[in-house]
């Protein structure tokens, strides 16, 4: 071997392992001076445990002397090189040839696992600690399950005392009651809870306050007058005392809670019964005086409709009447304008012969002379024939007169027969509003004679409405038939008026036609002339009368149309009216007999059934009127088979938490060969996981066996070895990684699981703390994939479980492969110094995995390889440690005073718990530095003459 090779391998060998020796005195720092003096194992952890005796002790006897120390090393490097090609194990002095030395990796895991099987099989005691490993923390879930099989059923052993000291009352409608003596005989049928009945108040907080019994129910003297105080409008609650000992046990005060609610329900429905018995009993009373004023009500409105129905049909034959009243006049009008126009023409003949006899008096004023002779025959004949005029204008004139006066006491009887009808209609209209005020004044029993009431008062007020309405247009026609007499009047006026003219017309005429005859008696010519002109100008007048008589008969005439088309629409509307009287009067008699319906039968027959009804059985109706019906989604048949998830996962963690306990994490060497560390890692775990898998089958299947409820045995049986598999690979990870730490964190991670995954309670009642961290807990996927296979399954949710839970294998490897090889020498370290204490357990890292080891801490070692810096960091080494510690002691401390102080609890114990890692993780720091230092520092100060000369190697307590 060249000396460079020889140099190379020095180097590697003292600094990975640390040989500690005499360095020479030459002052040359090289990587080899520096690093062959930091602390190394003992001999057999550096050669192996196959290493002969020759090559330990080439070791052991390094020379004292500088030169012969270097010789002796490099002899002894030279038979460990030779060494490593016959042992396996040259792949920790060199990587010259590593396929070789290496060998196929999966191999060596299945044979580290087989040769660790072979181990415990062929030592009957190891069998026998196994068998124990297997089976003890099967033993924590099923005594759990058994104990909390079914809690609540033996609730009625709870020791729960109750005082009644209720001195009754007397209730009206009742008589004395005692409601707290009513309250005693249901707690006596309720096994609920251990109901104890003493005498005394003191008694009862006595038993509580010595834990005789979880609580206490207070019953005061005035209970029942209290609650009786509602039947009087007097509402007051009733206060009864509660007590309970919250000392005495966590659970039982929410037991004697629900124990309170169960009173207070009693005494609820016991009250409510009580009420209800009594507001029957009035309730009956009031049915019954109900009933009788409906019948007295009834009967009398339907007597008040039929007295109306009467007087509407007496309206109806008034107005029958009226009609054929109206028929004659209508008649009489037709006659008095036939008359009307006789008399037209009669005047207009009259005119005509006046006209003729003027134009004979004209002849003869000409032909005077002539005619003497003839004149008195003519004038004879002149008075003759106004004598007739007169007579017949005068019959005339008295013959309108006649019909005009007739015409006008028609309108009159008219005006006082459509008068008197609407007196009557006023009549029945008050009378149909007195009846519709009694029936709105009844009291209607149910929704049907409401419905009835309504009806019948929109019936009535449908007729009121058409009566208002009839007396509007009576109104109207009165008003025109008093308008129509009124100008009757004023034609009456003017024929008398005309028949006065016409009279006397004719009187002057036959007068002076007298005087002419007496003047041409008198042989008078001049006269006779004057009397003809005198004549003339009469008949003149008479002839301006005879033509304004046509006009007047043309006027009477429009009038007495105008009458006589008023009178037919009277004629109409009262025929109308009659119908309409009619069918209100139909109407009215049909409501009477609703009325006498409803009176007699559906009124008496609800109100029937209130008088009928059984008081006892209305309370206890109303103390208890619904009853809840349970339909259980996935029913859980008792507590036991419910939480025995929770308890399974929990014993398989411990399960796994026991298996790191028990057997050794590191790997030996022994007849394998090399082994890297993700194959001593793997090869370890096999075997933890195979007892892992018969831990879960047991407590599985002992599960089953106990009884709980599963639907199916097989599924359960497999969320649990899914279960173990996880979690014996997770607490694995951390105690191989972390050692101690490790073992600490997993029982930390078990504390946060028990609330964090929702075992026990729904995972909403817990703070937020633990609502965050549900998702991430491997107990809250194998707690809920055995609750699937425990009472029954929903879609997916059985795999999608397990396949999450089997995603924390993911972070363990990562932890178990990747961090272990980082922080090996650290743990070295820490196993070393816990080693020393002689009373803590500790593993001896193999030699092979310590070589393999990168350097910590950012390779911290090589920084301090300098004699400078590894001064400086000893000089500082107490300080920084007495730092450290303080913080240890006092940061938690003041922590943990907050709080118990502040209202954050869980904030602050979360900070307690990060300031114990750190101040922890410092320590280790430090430490772990002061030992890579403090070798460097010795070292430089031997090589300086500070330490003496000769030979001497350092102690267990000097190296420490």
């Amino acid at each position: 071997m060249s000396s460079v090779a020889a140099a190379m391998m020095r180097s590697r060998v003292a600094a990975l392992l640390r040989v500690r020796a005499w360095a020479p005195a030459a002052p040359a720092a090289s990587r080899f001076s520096t690093c062959f003096f930091m602390p190394a194992p003992s001999a057999e952890a550096l050669i192996g445990e196959n290493a002969e005796p020759s090559e330990t002790d080439a070791v052991i006897s390094l020379g004292h002397s500088k030169l012969y120390h270097l010789l002796s090393f490099l002899n002894f490097s030279q038979k460990y090189w030779n060494h490593g090609k016959k042992t396996g194990i040259c792949s920790v002095l060199s990587r010259a040839s590593p396929r070789r030395c290496r060998g196929e990796p999966m191999r060596t895991v299945f044979r580290i696992f087989a040769r660790d099987l072979k181990r415990i099989v062929r030592n009957p005691a190891a069998v026998v600690i196994a068998l124990g490993v297997c089976i003890i923390p099967s033993l924590y879930a099923w005594i759990n399950i058994l104990a909390n099989w079914d809690p609540y059923e033996n609730t009625s052993t709870v020791p729960v005392a109750v005082v009644i000291e209720d001195a009754g009352a007397d209730i009206p409608d009742r008589g004395p009651t005692n409601a707290g003596e009513m309250v005693r005989e249901r707690l006596e049928e309720n096994d609920q809870l251990g109901w104890t009945f003493v005498d005394t108040e003191e008694e009862a907080t006595d038993k509580v306050r010595a834990g005789d019994a979880y609580a206490a129910f207070i019953i005061p003297r005035d209970f029942t007058s209290t609650l009786a105080g509602v039947l009087d409008g007097n509402a007051q609650p009733a206060h009864i005392a509660y007590y309970v000992n919250e000392k005495e046990n966590a659970i039982a005060p929410k037991v004697t809670d629900t124990g309170a609610t169960t009173l207070e329900d009693q005494i609820s429905n016991e009250f409510v019964r009580v009420v209800g018995e009594v507001a029957s009993e009035k309730l009956k009373g009031a049915a019954a005086g109900a009933l009788a004023d409906i019948d007295r009500g009834t009967t009398g409105a339907a007597s008040a409709l039929r007295d109306t129905a009467s007087s509407l049909d007496g309206l109806s034959r008034d107005i029958d009447g009226l009609d054929a009243t109206l028929s004659s006049s209508r008649d009489a009008i037709a006659d008095a304008r036939a008359s009307l126009v006789s008399i037209a023409g009669t005047s207009d003949a009259l005119a005509g012969t006046l006209d003729s006899s003027l134009g004979t008096l004209g002849d003869a004023r000409s032909g005077m002379r002539e005619m003497a002779s003839t004149l008195s025959d003519a004038l004879g004949t002149g008075t003759g024939t106004i004598a007739r005029i007169s007579s017949t204008s005068a019959y005339d004139l008295s013959a309108l007169a006649g019909d005009v006066a007739w015409a006008q006491s028609t309108v009159d009887a008219a005006i006082a027969r459509i008068r008197a009808l609407d007196g009557t209609v006023q009549t029945f209209k008050t009378s149909l509003e007195t009846v519709r005020s009694t029936i709105v004044t009844l009291t209607p029993q149910d929704g049907e004679q409401t419905t009835i009431q309504t009806d019948i008062v929109k019936e009535l007020d449908v007729q009121i409405q058409a009566l208002v309405e009839l007396s509007d247009a009576q109104n109207a026609q009165l008003d025109r038939l008093q308008q129509i007499s009124d100008d009757i009047k004023r034609a009456a006026g003017d024929v008398r008026d005309l028949s006065g003219s016409v009279a006397g017309a004719v009187q002057d005429g036959t007068e002076r036609i007298a005087d002419l005859q007496a003047q041409l008696s008198g042989g008078a010519l001049p006269e006779l002339t004057s009397s003809l002109d005198a004549f003339a100008s009469a008949g003149g007048r008479l002839s301006g009368a005879l033509a304004s008589v046509r006009p007047l008969t043309e006027q009477a005439s429009s009038l007495l149309g105008q009458l006589d088309t008023l009178l037919d629409q009277t004629a109409s509307t009262a025929r109308d009216t009659s119908g309409t009287i009619r069918d209100t009067s139909a109407r009215v008699r049909g409501l009477a007999d609703d009325l006498d319906a409803l009176g007699s039968a559906q009124a008496a027959s609800e109100l029937s059934r209130l008088v009928d009804l059984d008081p006892t059985r209305v309370g206890s109706f109303m103390g208890s009127p619904a009853t809840m019906v349970d339909k259980a989604v996935f029913p859980v048949e008792n507590y036991g088979s419910g939480v025995a998830p929770f308890y399974t996962n929990l014993a398989l963690w411990v399960g796994g938490f026991v298996l790191v306990a028990i057997y050794k994490l590191e790997v030996d060497a022994e007849g394998i060969g090399t082994v890297l560390p993700y194959q001593a890692f793997f090869g370890r775990w096999l075997l933890l996981a195979a007892l892992g898998q018969i831990q879960a089958v047991i407590c599985c299947t002992g599960d089953v066996l106990l009884g709980i409820q599963c639907v199916s045995p097989v599924a359960y049986v497999f969320a649990g070895m899914v279960a173990s598999l996880v979690y014996v690979l997770i607490v694995y990870a951390l105690a191989v990684s972390f050692k101690h730490i490790g073992k600490a964190l997993g029982v930390l991670l078990v504390v946060l699981q028990i609330p964090g995954a929702a075992g026990t309670y729904p995972i909403e009642m817990m703070p937020g703390f633990f609502r965050a961290l549900h998702p991430w807990l491997p107990f809250t996927y194998g707690i809920d994939a055995m609750r699937e296979a425990v009472a029954g399954f929903y879609g997916m949710y059985y795999v999608q479980n397990l396949a999450v839970l089997m995603l924390f294998c993911a972070p363990a490897l990562i932890v178990g492969i990747g961090a272990r090889r980082r922080l090996l020498r650290i743990n070295t370290l820490f196993d070393r110094r816990l080693a020393q204490t002689d009373l803590m357990i500790a593993e001896r890292t193999d030699a092979t995995e310590a070589v393999r080891a990168p350097e910590n801490l950012g390779g911290a070692g090589v920084l301090l390889a300098d004699p400078a810096r590894a001064r400086r960091f000893e000089r500082a080494y107490p300080r920084l440690a007495h730092r450290g510690l303080i913080a240890l002691g006092w940061v938690p401390a003041v922590l943990l005073l907050a709080l118990f102080v502040l209202p954050a609890k869980l904030p602050l114990l979360i900070c307690w718990i990060v300031s114990l890692a750190c101040s922890c993780a410092y320590l280790i720091v430090i430490e772990y530095l002061h030992s890579l230092a403090a070798p460097v520092e010795a070292a430089h100060a031997a090589a300086h003459g500070r330490a003496g000369t000769g030979s001497h190697f350092p102690s267990d307590s000097e190296r420490s």
